[in-house]
């Protein structure tokens, strides 16, 4: 019960204010609320209301969640029986998230025990999105002719990076944590910022991490995967 009960209040925690740190230059979001022009329209990933998405993936029961990852994180778990308990107990890398790897393909995705469900609002084409059968994280898979290219996280879930960011930390955090290898440029849409994190290891430089905060410098979502798809701020639309 003390895992479950720390884990819930580490979720529930959000980061101090965000500080300034430099980047390319780019129009600042100054939508003003006072004014009679309406108001920007919002691309589909960053609309606050965006329930049709999000109920594709989300699970009513966030309690029982929290529950599953901490019975996933106790060091008793095996983990290898149950792959989606592997994904609970895995942090988001460039690379991939457990035992899915940005790369492979959705039939090998199933041969690792996870089943792919079409997230049909959030496709188009050839690009289509997945959830995981049995997952509730709300976590999205986007693949374009049967490869997964990339791992969207989105608001609500407890999954977190291998350096501990998570939803609610802030801009301030990332500074912190990866330095100078961020890009950042102004984000009209959430009226936050898109932060780019490139890695330097010798084969992951084809990868990337990318962050969307709001305009309080909190992270709303963020995604791992191949570049330049990790990058379509829209997604397959």
């Amino acid at each position: 019960m003390g895992a479950i009960t720390a884990i819930a209040v580490t979720a529930s925690i959000a980061g101090l204010a965000a500080v300034g740190y430099g980047q390319r230059p780019a129009a600042q979001a100054t939508y003003s609320q006072t004014t009679a022009a309406p108001a920007p329209e919002q691309p589909f990933y960053y609309r606050p209301k965006a329930s049709t998405l999000l109920n594709g993936v989300l699970v009513p029961l966030n309690s029982l969640r929290v529950m599953q990852r901490a019975i996933a994180l106790a060091p008793e778990a095996d983990v290898d029986r149950a792959p989606t308990l592997a994904l609970l107990a895995a942090p988001l890398k460039t690379t991939g998230l457990g035992p899915i790897r940005i790369g492979m393909d959705l039939e090998d995705l199933e041969a690792a025990g996870l089943t792919p469900v079409t997230i049909a609002e959030a496709s188009n084409g050839q690009c289509q999105y997945y959830r995981i059968q049995d997952y509730g994280e709300p976590v999205g898979l986007m693949a374009i002719d049967g490869q997964i290219l990339r791992i969207d996280v989105w608001p609500g879930s407890l999954t977190t990076t291998r350096s501990g960011i998570r939803i609610g930390s802030t801009e301030q955090d990332l500074v912190r944590v990866y330095g100078k290898q961020l890009e950042a440029t102004a984000n009209p849409a959430t009226l936050g910022k898109t932060v780019i994190f490139t890695p330097q290891d010798p084969g992951e430089d084809v990868y990337r991490l990318v962050f969307e905060t709001d305009d309080q410098g909190q992270v709303t979502q963020f995604r791992a995967g191949q570049f330049p798809s990790v990058t379509w701020a829209e997604g397959c639309l």
